[in-house]
């Protein structure tokens, strides 16, 4: 099985107010921090030695530092990996902190698609997320992405905001869709505790989109995606024909994919690692010259199989019946028919001789589809 790489770049010029990812601002940890990253590509290669069909540089803001820490970091991955010739090599960036002469240099070192951040068409609520970007600046640089001669982008964009309507959602989407961009990612915003945006919905500042006003968002993504050829292929994600994103497929089909660098989670079969999500220890442990995982776990069949029944729910060509049978020796058309009956009364998926698909409705109920096809006999 060809194994996936992720690689965390953690800084960022500030921290939006909806993220919780690990960044740090202090781009002067930047020599430290790749020196280590160095480091732990070189441990890691040992450790496993498999062939690389997918990279993907996340952050964090990838597009941030100087572009001979990504030029030195994927000249030294391809040193110790076998990374195949026709790899997916995802790199996402801000829109403020592109240039032309990074963006060549990203292509010299193989990097072969880009995750532009846009968000929102309207100043004022990327203002409200916290973006250090303008509209106007994401334009700038999808111009310049192209010029540069990348002829596979993702465009970000976000619903749910606090005070979003639905004109400014359809304007985002109009916008995105002028671009013309290969892929597509609409999320729906998620406040996470801890974060600015939590404390200024928590003081009463600002109030949370209703959950009707989502679901009429992702409604109106998938009808205005669908029109201009984009594939709902995954709940949030809308590609061109063949223009998914590989490297994300390999979250969503249990696949093996190792993640390097501060708060990187890895999986490899059924042993999930991870790194320590702080960046001076992270450093400090290459430092030493060992790998020093945060946390390991072996997932047992059991939650190996609701896994695999969440994330394959994620998914438009949703669980094939060979494929189930073979991973887990049973047939989940029959051991699981009351459940599919009852999906299918809901309107929640399709069956067919091949396997059970989640419906449009399903993958706006994710979370009761899932409850559904997981439901104890009895329940």
């Amino acid at each position: 099985m060809m194994l996936g790489i992720y690689i965390h770049i953690p800084f960022c010029v500030k921290k939006c107010g909806y993220c919780d990812f690990v960044s740090v601002t202090d781009t002067k940890l930047a020599e430290a921090y790749f020196s280590a990253l160095d480091k732990e590509i070189a441990l890691s290669a040992k450790l496993h030695p498999d062939r690389v069909d997918t990279v993907f540089l996340g952050g964090g803001t990838p597009s941030l530092p100087d572009e001979k820490y990504i030029a030195g970091l994927l000249s030294r991955l391809r040193a110790h990996y076998a990374v195949c010739e026709d790899a997916e090599v995802t790199l996402e960036g801000n829109p403020c902190t592109f240039t032309p002469e990074k963006l060549a240099a990203y292509r010299r070192h193989g990097v072969n698609r880009l995750s532009i951040g846009f968000q929102a068409a309207q100043d004022e609520l990327l203002s409200l997320l916290g973006r250090r970007h303008t509209a106007a600046q994401f334009d700038e640089a999808y111009d310049m992405a192209r010029a540069a001669g990348f002829e596979t982008i993702n465009v970000d964009v976000i619903y749910a905001i606090p005070g979003q309507t639905m004109r400014q959602w359809e304007d985002t989407l109009h916008h995105v869709l002028y671009k013309k961009p290969e892929h597509i990612s609409a999320y729906a915003l998620k406040i996470e505790d801890g974060t600015p945006l939590a404390g200024s919905i928590r003081r009463g500042e600002i109030a949370p989109a209703s959950s009707d006003m989502d679901a009429d968002m992702y409604g109106m993504a998938q009808g205005m995606l669908a029109e201009k050829g984009y594939i709902n292929y995954e709940v949030s994600n809308f590609a061109l024909w063949d223009r998914e994103c590989r490297h994300n497929l390999k979250y969503w089909n249990l696949g093996n994919y190792l993640g390097l660098g501060v708060s990187a989670h890895s999986n490899i079969g059924n042993l999930r690692f991870a790194n320590t999500d702080d960046i001076a220890a992270y450093i400090n442990n290459l430092k030493g010259g060992g790998l020093r995982y945060a946390s390991s776990q072996l997932i047992d069949e059991s939650e190996r199989k609701f896994e695999y029944i969440m994330l394959k729910m994620r998914l438009k060509q949703g669980i094939a019946y060979r494929e189930y049978f073979d991973l887990f020796g049973e047939q989940f058309e029959k051991g699981r028919a009351r459940q599919i009956e009852k999906a299918m009364k809901y309107g929640l998926v399709y069956m067919d001789e091949r396997g059970v698909r989640p419906t449009a409705k399903g993958f706006a109920l994710q979370s009761t589809l899932v409850h559904v096809l997981t439901e104890k006999e009895g329940a």
